[in-house]
């Protein structure tokens, strides 16, 4: 959602405005929103709502109000509009209500040195872009005017600001133009009129600028006896001696992250990948970050075609790339986000000391680093959307990869993410890979390399494993190879380089499955055994005793988590290597079967195979017909 008080109270949800009922419902959310996050009491609403008049019904008044706004919203009372004593909170999120936007860019812009005046200038006009008329236009309760009055002098602060920095940038023409209605309609802002004064002078216009001033001090002595301030002398004294009205500033030297790691060596294919990897990045009319995410199984080659990807483009993003391990998939727990925004803000230039404690001031402090700056922001084997939600900038300039084994559709549906579902090599591509890596010994022998090749599943993970067996062997041939790797249970132990987990084909299966609920591993598990046949709702119900729906749900799991492939709507198929790896879980059922019982702690870690725990038969039981 998008919430904006910078002008008539607006709610957005995607491309829709929605409506938000009557003038109670709109300062009922208007001042749940000014208080955003935090709980507002019952009686401080009735008060807002009805004031010194509040009806004796004014609780039961309220509650229907929050029930039609939660309906307006489209939300349920544990998702945005929430219940807490002594009242009710709403949650928003970072960056959904345009004041934040707009503190974030304004607060982006104090950071710019001279040297980035330009950008400091464009920073200050987005942000005054967001108000579409005077805040919280048409609604009347006295926090509302209130905060109208805060926001209005809000917003004639950062149009002076923007002025004092393009004065610097000696825009002086167009600023005189911009200012002689400015001071007309707003006679008392003496900033506004030493603006003014600098801008006419800069147009050698310096007579002008002097009469400017004895004007402004002729009204200001006669209306309201007093003086000018220092700041409008100031100005005074530069035209007097003809000073340069648009004096520098020193530089700062900003830190610019480089923190991509090397490409892979010997990456083959993937053109077409590529070339769509930069259209969904480049292709977006929105305001919003731009946002790839690369989605496929385990050893797909994910990362390798990001930071493929990411070191062709790099001059583009000339302020930085940033890169994380989010350790979505692996074997320890996922990175926390206030951890990588930690880590980011130090690559950013920023002080131990200056980095926030609180994670959700961390994300705050992030955007406003990264905000009007082009930067890259690689998030590599994310978990989550909820893990990469935090880390998200809310500059235009910036753009975010983000690569999982998940499909990411709530960062998709949220925040308007583009997908590229990266599948298995081509076969072509597959027998290149491998000539690459293996050399003239896969030249010699075409067919046993291209029998490598799908043995491997086209995955470049196991098809690099594959390439070290051979060269671990120099004297054997391919051929033999290709008969070692015959059976799935030498396959899957087979391909493994040494006792680094990333570099198994098992290891990285399991990671996958590990992640899986209970009732989606069972449906993994016995699909291994259906032979490479394809699978659709009916007949996954009928192997698992489920039902089409709980059927439905658990094959939407695995697709989700690229444990299965879709080949057409609703049918689905494993490759060989996922295959394996299910026969051999499914080897262990009854165990499976007891933690999903409850009998042992966890089904997601595998026993030794024919491992029974002590003292439990599992046997198979017939439902009877009243379900007993």
């Amino acid at each position: 959602m998008r919430f904006g008080i910078l002008g008539p109270l607006e709610v957005w949800e995607g491309g829709e405005r929605l409506s938000l009922g009557g003038p109670q419902q709109r300062t009922l959310l208007a001042v749940l929103l000014l208080n955003a996050n935090s709980v507002v009491s019952a009686d401080r609403l009735i008060d807002e709502l009805w004031g010194q008049g509040a009806p004796p019904s004014a609780r039961g008044l309220l509650k229907g109000c929050v029930a039609m706004l939660r309906r307006a919203l489209g939300v349920g009372r544990d998702e945005r509009l929430l219940t807490r004593s002594p009242g009710y909170l709403l949650q928003v999120g970072p960056g959904e209500c345009d004041l934040d936007r707009v503190e974030e860019l304004a607060g982006a812009a104090t950071t710019r040195s001279a040297s980035e005046a330009d950008q400091a200038a464009a920073l200050l006009r987005e942000a005054l872009s967001y108000w579409r008329g005077p805040a919280l236009d048409g609604l009347e309760a006295e926090v509302c005017r209130a905060e109208a009055a805060r926001l209005d002098e809000l917003r004639l602060a950062l149009l002076e600001e923007r002025i004092a920095v393009e004065l610097r940038m000696g825009r002086f023409a167009e600023l005189v133009t911009e200012l002689q209605p400015l001071v007309r309609k707003h006679p008392l802002r003496e900033r506004m009129w030493a603006q003014l004064m600098l801008a006419l002078h800069g147009c050698d216009r310096r007579a002008d600028a002097l009469a400017v001033y004895q004007r402004v001090r002729r009204s200001l002595v006669s209306e309201l006896g007093v003086e000018p301030s220092a700041g409008l002398r100031q100005a005074h004294r530069l035209v007097l001696v003809g000073a340069d009205p648009a004096p520098e500033r020193k530089p700062v030297r900003r830190a610019v992250p480089a923190q991509l790691p090397s490409a892979v060596r010997g990456f083959t294919g993937r053109e077409a990948e590529l070339a769509e990897l930069g259209r969904l990045l480049t292709a977006s009319e929105s305001p919003g970050t731009d946002i790839a995410v690369v989605s496929g199984t385990a050893g797909v080659g994910k990362t390798a075609l990001v930071l493929r990807w990411s070191h062709l483009v790099r001059e583009r993003f000339p302020d930085g790339q940033l890169y994380a391990d989010l350790g979505g998939h692996g074997p320890d727990e996922p990175v926390r986000p206030g951890a990588t925004l930690a880590a980011f803000l130090g690559a950013l230039g920023l002080g131990e000391r200056e980095i926030p404690r609180d994670p959700a001031e961390r994300a705050a402090r992030f955007r406003t680093e990264v905000a009007g700056r082009r930067i890259l922001i690689v998030l590599d084997n994310a978990a989550s959307a909820g893990q990469i939600r935090p880390l998200l900038p809310g500059a235009s300039s910036c753009a975010v990869l983000v690569t999982s084994r998940d499909s990411m559709a709530g960062l998709v549906a949220l925040h308007g993410a583009r997908r590229l579902g990266l599948g298995r090599l081509p076969r072509s591509d597959a027998v290149t890979l491998l000539r690459v890596l293996i050399g003239d010994r896969a030249d010699a022998d075409p067919r046993s390399t291209a029998a490598l090749a799908e043995l491997c599943a086209r995955l470049p993970l196991a098809l690099r494993v594959v390439s070290e067996l051979a060269a671990a062997h120099p004297d054997g041939t391919l051929a033999e190879l290709v008969d070692v790797l015959g059976a799935p249970q030498d396959r899957l132990e087979l391909l493994e380089a040494g006792d680094y987990p990333h570099a198994s084909v098992r290891t990285g299966l399991s990671w996958s499955y590990r992640r899986l609920p209970p009732e989606a591993a069972r449906v993994f598990r016995l699909a291994g055994r259906q032979a490479g046949a394809e699978l659709d709702v009916r007949t996954t119900a009928a192997i698992a005793g489920l039902s089409v729906r709980e059927a439905r749900r658990a094959l939407d799991v695995l697709a989700r988590a690229n444990l299965v492939d879709a080949v057409a709507p609703g049918r689905y198929v494993m490759h060989g290597l996922l295959r394996d790896y299910a026969v051999c879980q499914a080897g262990d059922e009854p165990y499976h079967a007891a933690a999903t019982l409850g009998l042992l702690p966890t089904a997601a870690h595998r026993p030794p195979t024919g491992y029974r725990p002590p003292g439990l038969t599992v046997v198979p039981v017939s439902t009877g017909e009243n379900g007993d």
